[in-house]
């Protein structure tokens, strides 16, 4: 999950670093030495800039910009070239406007007092949209292994009243130290209803009722493959379980919606609401 989230992030601030539009503007005034500015605006980042001295720079150059893969070349650049020999790129683009800007600055640099230079390089939108999709991809599976991954976070509080309305005796809480929770009255009876509330630190997050049938015989543990989408067919599922109602029809009633892991708790659970309803344990 970790890698995904790495990689989501990586990708995403990628395509925000080549969103920015790049440019190169240098001024000679009559008399005076000629000066450049460089400025990257980025429509998510602040704009930054540079300046320096155009007789700083000694020579500029071109450079093809080759695929990842193969030799093919699917753009250029320019390079400046300081006195002290050190290089720094500007303005990746297509081959034949990195040539064009590349001879647009030589020829700025030997020109005459008054000369102005102004280039702006767009940022390729198409590779722009295409890392920024598989950025999204990535963080969209992030997020699906984080939501899979926490379906088993918090818990459950199962109450057993007779009128919704009123709030169950405490006296005679049978509690489940594991996922689950029971509170009872003291004396159950027939028309009881079970409310279950799933918490997550300690919040409600769902509340549903159900009636509890007049024929229950006992609650029991319904146990099955929890199919995970993650784990290769060829092993075995985890297991999920969850609390039902049987009646003596044979019938079976969820307690709760989704199966979930943990064998312990749900046993201790199982007891716990079978007391609650008067019935046996075993």
């Amino acid at each position: 999950m970790l890698g995904f989230a790495l990689l989501a992030f990586a990708m995403l601030w990628d395509a925000v670093y080549e969103a920015r539009t790049e440019t190169l503007q240098c001024v000679r005034p009559p008399g005076e030495v000629a000066t450049c500015e460089r400025r990257w605006i980025s429509p998510l980042l602040p704009p930054r800039s540079e300046r320096f001295d155009a007789d700083a720079v000694r020579a500029v150059r071109y450079r093809d910009v080759h695929a990842t893969k193969g030799s093919g070349v699917v753009g250029g650049y320019t390079v400046l070239v300081d006195v002290h020999g050190q290089e720094t790129g500007f303005g990746s683009t297509t081959v034949e406007q990195a040539r064009l800007n590349t001879e647009r600055i030589q020829r700025f640099l030997q020109g005459q007092d008054g000369s102005t230079l102004l280039i702006e390089v767009l940022p390729s939108y198409w590779k722009v949209a295409w890392i920024a999709l598989w950025g999204v991809l990535a963080l969209g599976l992030t997020i699906t292994i984080v939501v899979h991954d926490c379906r088993d976070l918090g818990g459950y509080r199962i109450e057993v009243r007779e009128n919704p309305s009123e709030q169950p005796g405490t006296s005679a809480a049978a509690r489940s130290p594991g996922a689950y929770r029971v509170q009872a009255y003291d004396s159950p009876s027939e028309g009881l209803r079970l409310r279950v509330t799933r918490t997550v630190l300690g919040l409600p997050l769902r509340v549903h009722e159900l009636e509890v049938p007049p024929d229950l015989t006992e609650v029991e543990i319904e146990q099955r493959p929890a199919p995970n989408w993650y784990v290769p067919r060829a092993h075995a599922q985890p297991t999920g379980r969850r609390l039902v109602l049987r009646t003596a029809t044979g019938a079976a009633l969820p307690v709760i919606p989704e199966l979930r892991r943990g064998e312990m708790e749900h046993e201790r659970a199982r007891i716990a609401l079978a007391k609650a309803l008067g019935l046996s344990t075993s």
